[in-house]
C-alpha cells in the first residue's frame, strides 16, 4: 500500500506541477494581443489544465480510498495482534495448567496419551538429529576431501621447492668451481712464464 500511495502521490504531484506550469504559461499570454493563434493556445492550456485537474481529482479520490483502506487494515491488524496476544496469554495459562495436570495424572489412559505424545516428539527430534548428523557428516567429508587435496597440492609444491633448491645448489656449486678456475687462470696468466704442467692445466 505504501508503494501504491507513493505511486499515486507521484502522479498527483506531476499533475499539480503541470497545472502550475500551464497557469504560468497562460498568465504570460494575458497581456498579449488576442490573435487566433493566442486564443488557440489559451484554449489548449485550459483543456490541458482541465485534464490535469481531473487527474488530480481522480488521484485524490484514489489516495483517500487507499489511505482509508490502509487505516482499516492497520486497525484490523492491531485487533488481530491484540487477539493473538490474548490467545498467547491463554495458551501460556493452558500450558501451565497442562504441566500442572501432568504431575497429578491418575488416570492411566490420560497418562498413556501423554507418553505417546512425548514419544512422537522424541521420534521427531531423533529424526531431525539424524538428518543434521548426516548433513554434518557430509560437510565433514567435503572438508576432508578438501584437506586431502590441499595436502596433495602442498606435497607437490614441497617437491617442486626441493627440486628448485637442488638445482640452485648445483648452480651455486658450478659458480664456485668457475670462480676457482677463473682465479687459477688469472694467476697463471699473470706470470711471465709457466711450466708445462701449468700450461696443460691452463
Amino acid at each position: 500500500m505504501a508503494s501504491e500511495i507513493a505511486d499515486h502521490g507521484r502522479r498527483n504531484d506531476v499533475a499539480d506541477g503541470a497545472i502550475t506550469s500551464l497557469k504560468e504559461k497562460k498568465k504570460l499570454l494575458d497581456d498579449v494581443k488576442k490573435t487566433p493563434e493566442v486564443e488557440n493556445k489559451l484554449a489548449m492550456f485550459d483543456s490541458e489544465i482541465e485534464r490535469h485537474e481531473k487527474v488530480v481529482k481522480a488521484e485524490g479520490k484514489i489516495l483517500d480510498a487507499i489511505k482509508e483502506k490502509k487505516e482499516k487494515n492497520k486497525k484490523d491488524y492491531d485487533e488481530h495482534m491484540d487477539k493473538c496476544a490474548k490467545a498467547k496469554k491463554k495458551a501460556l495459562v493452558a500450558t501451565a495448567g497442562v504441566n500442572d495436570a501432568a504431575t497429578t495424572l491418575k488416570n492411566q489412559r490420560e497418562f498413556q496419551v501423554q507418553v505417546t505424545s512425548l514419544k512422537g516428539i522424541l521420534v521427531s527430534s531423533h529424526e531431525e538429529a539424524l538428518a543434521k548428523r548426516q548433513e554434518a557428516t557430509k560437510m565433514h567429508q567435503n572438508y576432508t576431501n578438501m584437506i586431502t587435496k590441499f595436502e596433495q597440492q602442498t606435497s607437490i609444491t614441497n617437491e617442486q621447492i626441493m627440486d628448485s633448491k637442488t638445482k640452485i645448489s648445483g648452480a651455486q656449486e658450478i659458480q664456485r668451481i668457475i670462480a676457482v678456475r677463473m682465479k687459477e687462470i688469472g694467476t697463471l696468466l699473470s706470470r711471465p712464464s709457466i711450466t708445462v704442467s701449468e700450461k696443460t692445466k691452463l
